[in-house]
């Protein structure tokens, strides 16, 4: 057999081998399963968000001014906010 042929530090370094294949297969899946829930998680998160957005937008405010910060950065969103260009602001009238 495959165990008569190798020496005791031999069936060691199989086992060794074996192990350390398993381990890596199994860090490989949980890394996966990981990156997968935190991809729907995010999906979810956005989902909720723009639900909320859009409900603020539905309410009618005169301004809204909305601030967030998550891992993929700063975000400022701004609803009906009305700005007047520059130039209406300094006619001078005739």
């Amino acid at each position: 057999m495959l165990t008569e042929s190798l020496s005791e530090y031999g069936v060691v370094a199989l086992a060794l081998g074996l192990a350390g294949a398993a381990a890596g297969l199994a860090r490989t899946f949980i890394t996966h399963r990981t990156r997968l829930r935190e991809e729907q998680e995010a999906s979810v998160r956005t989902t909720a968000r723009m639900t909320g957005l859009i409900g603020l937008a539905a309410a009618h405010h005169k301004d809204l001014r909305i601030m967030e910060r998550d891992r993929d950065g700063h975000r400022v969103v701004e609803l009906g906010r009305s700005r007047v260009p520059a130039t209406a602001e300094h006619k001078e009238t005739a």
